[in-house]
This record gives C-alpha cells, structure tokens and sequence, in this order.
C-alpha cells in the first residue's frame, strides 16, 4: 500500500533543490506541517500557514506558483474561498485539500480554477505527482508565455522595421517623384527656352531686315550714275537714319541680353535727375517736330545715385514710345518732382491707352500690342526700362488717363529713391 501521510515526518534524506514556490494552507497543523516538509524534501521552497487571512496577506505581499490549499468544493463558500485565492494569485496554479469528493464538488472546484485536488489523507507518492506535475505546467505556462512574448517582440520589431522600411520606401518614392516633377519642370523650362531662343532669332532677324533694308536699297541707288545732289543726300540721309535705327537696336538687344543673363550692371553716381530728364525732352524736341513735348521740373536740382546714361536711356525709351503711339501733333506732357525719399518722372501721352488687360504683359521683351508697320520698333524699350529702373531700385508703373476710349492716353511714372544732398565743394 502507498504510504499515507497522517503523522509528521522525523526524518527524511537529504532534499533536491527544485524551482518553485508553494504555500500550504490548511487548518491541520500537523498534516499542513508533515506536506511542507515532504515538499521541501523534494527540493521546493515552501511557505505554511493555517488560516484563510494568512494567506490572504501572503498572496498580497508575496508571489507564489503553486496553492495547495484546505477547501470545501462541496459547498459555495469553499468556491468563493478558491475565487478570491485566484484573484489574489492569477498566475499561480492551486491544488485543492479536501477531505471527500465527489464527482460534482470535483467539476466545481476545477470550474473555479483550481488545477486538481488531493483527498485527505494525502498519498505522498500522489502529492508529489501532482505537485510536480503542476509545477511542470507551470513552467511550460511561463515558457510558453516567454515565448509567445519575444515572438510578439518579433512580430513587433518586424512590424517596426517594416513600417520603417515602408517609411523609407514612400520617403524615396515621393522624392523620386519630386525629382522626375522637377526634371519634367526643367525639360519644360528647357522647351519654353528654346521656344523663346527661336522667337529671339526670328525677331531679331525681323527687326534687323527693317533698317537693312532701307540701307541696302539706298545704296544701290546711290551708286547710279548722274544722280543729282539733292537725291544722292537724300539716299544718304535715309541711310543714315537707319544706320542710326540699327545702332539703337543693336544697343537694345545687347542691354536686353545683360538684364535676362544677370549681367547689366550701373556705374552710379551723384546726379540731379531733373537735369537729366531735361536733356532728353530737349533732344526729342529738336528731332521731333509732330508732337509738343512740355517738361514740368522743380526749379533745383534733384539728386540721386544713378547712372546717368541709364536713367537717360529708360526715359527717352518712354518718350519714344508715346511719340509713337500718341496722335499726330499731340501733346507728350514729362514731369519730375522729389517728395522726400523718391525722385519721380512721369511720362504722359494722349493717345489709345493700354487696356487694362494688357498692362503686365507691356513689360514682356518683344511686345508690342498694336502690330502696325508704320510704327517701328523692336519691343523691348519697356522691357528695357524696367530692367533699367529696378536695378536702380526703384520701380516702374503704367495706369490710363481718363478721357474717351480713343483719347485717354498711357502714364507711365518711373520712381527712383533719392541720395542725400551732395556737400558743395569748398571754396578756395
């Protein structure tokens, strides 16, 4: 027969330390006593007590991995008694005590959690089975639960790196996109450039034929034989004048080129604006006699640090263009004033106007709203002079006068910041 245990153990042989930590809770001392001491013979560490409470402040304080607790699975307290051992302890696997079982106080008591049961007297061969046993279960529990964690940990860091991955992938895909976008741009701006490149050659073409063509004709003409005097000057006048024509398209496609490539440059200094604007309007008045040029200028000078020539330039750009575009006899009113901080001029005609529509694009190289040919011309003065006026700075502007629809005129105000007023030279 397997020996029973209702006695205390005297003497025993030396224990196997085993992993695991067992509480022993039961109301018979001396059987509570005799359990623990076959199970620390088997190599457990094992805490004993007696009451309920005991254990219920142990299970608080301390962890264990296995309960073998006194238990009445045949009624509702014993049940409740396993519930609240089993919040207490959630991981820990409870053996029952219980001194007669039947089969539906067994089915009850494994119901509420518990692991097994032992019936009192305890078969010490069984205890140490099914302790074993449960610890067993228990160690493959925490392994299994081991692994299932650095799995997840796996999964995780899998998950991670292909999210990164993923990330890095997106990240290169939309910067590749953004790159092949910007090669599209380029090979755009690339056509929209040597779409611009063939229109330069073909006007510059174009605009070169109209003073050519006159010079070569003449020519021919003046080398006939027996020409009289008043011819031959003639022709040679008309030669001159569109050498004269040539030279100032040759000046502006060159000026053009410098402000598209970034390369105009000024030569500044201390200059009384007033003065410059008035040498120009003296100069169209003594080459225009169709048009009434007037001039209103303060009556002292009007510094500023400019290049003389280029404020020159970009003025007389926009006297020539309202003598050609204003009526016939009209009046090209110019006007310069100072308030302060600025130098401005305006120039006014009293022809067409520009439609509103149109008053950005003015700006634009080779414009020219009215294609007449009796009114010649490259289209790049207002280009020119903007480039002029805002590397100076300043800024160029364009409104319409009021008036009818045929007769308002375009006003155009150029305005340049003003230099501090420049130290007279001491007297000797």
């Amino acid at each position: 027969m397997p020996a029973r245990i209702e006695a205390p153990v005297v003497a025993m042989d030396e224990p196997i330390l085993r992993g695991g930590h067992i509480l022993v809770v039961d109301a018979d001392e001396s059987l509570a006593r005799t359990v623990s001491a076959v199970l620390r013979h088997e190599g457990y560490a094992v805490t004993t007590v007696f009451t309920l409470s005991e254990a219920v402040a142990l299970l608080r304080d301390s962890s264990f991995d296995l309960l073998l607790a006194e238990l009445r699975p045949e009624d509702g307290a014993g049940e409740n008694t396993l519930a609240h051992l089993r919040s207490l302890a959630p991981a820990a696997l409870v053996i029952v005590l219980a001194r007669f079982a039947t089969f539906e106080s067994a089915l009850r008591a494994l119901r509420a959690g518990a692991y097994d049961y032992l019936l009192k007297p305890v078969d010490v061969d069984e205890l140490r089975l099914t302790v074993a046993r449960g610890l067993e279960h228990r160690r493959l529990e925490r392994e299994l639960a081991a692994r299932v964690r650095d799995l997840e940990a796996a999964h995780a860091s899998e998950r991670t790196f292909t999210a990164r991955l993923q990330q890095q992938v997106d990240e290169a895909t939309a910067e590749l996109q953004r790159q092949v976008a910007a090669l599209d741009g380029a090979n755009h701006q690339l056509h929209l450039a040597q779409e611009e490149h063939d229109r330069f050659v073909a006007m510059v073409a174009h605009e070169m034929r109209g003073p050519l063509n006159p010079i070569i004709n003449f020519a021919q003409l003046a080398k006939r034989p027996g020409l009289p005097r008043e011819s031959l000057e003639h022709y040679a006048d008309i030669i001159v004048e569109n050498a004269f024509r040539l030279n100032r398209l040759i000046d502006d496609l060159q000026t053009a080129t410098r402000l598209s490539t970034g390369h105009f440059t000024l030569r500044r200094q201390q200059e009384d604006v007033a003065l410059a604007v008035e040498t120009v309007v003296d100069t169209f008045r003594a080459t225009i006699h169709n048009r009434r040029v007037t001039l209103d200028r303060p009556a002292g000078p009007l510094f500023a640090e400019v290049d003389r020539d280029r404020v020159e330039q970009a003025v007389r750009n926009l006297i020539d263009n309202a003598a050609k575009y204003s009526a016939e006899d009209g009046a090209i009113e110019v006007s310069v004033w100072g308030d302060g901080t600025s130098a401005h001029v305006r120039v006014r005609d009293y022809g067409a106007g520009i439609p509103e529509t149109e008053m950005a694009r003015i700006f634009e190289a080779f414009t020219r709203l009215e294609k007449r040919t009796e009114v010649a011309g490259s289209g790049l003065g207002l280009y020119i002079t903007r480039g002029i006026v805002e590397a100076h700075g300043g800024n160029l502007t364009v409104s319409n006068g009021s008036g009818t629809e045929r007769a308002r005129g375009a006003i155009f105000t150029i305005t340049l910041p003003l230099a501090a007023p420049r130290d007279e030279a001491p007297s000797e």
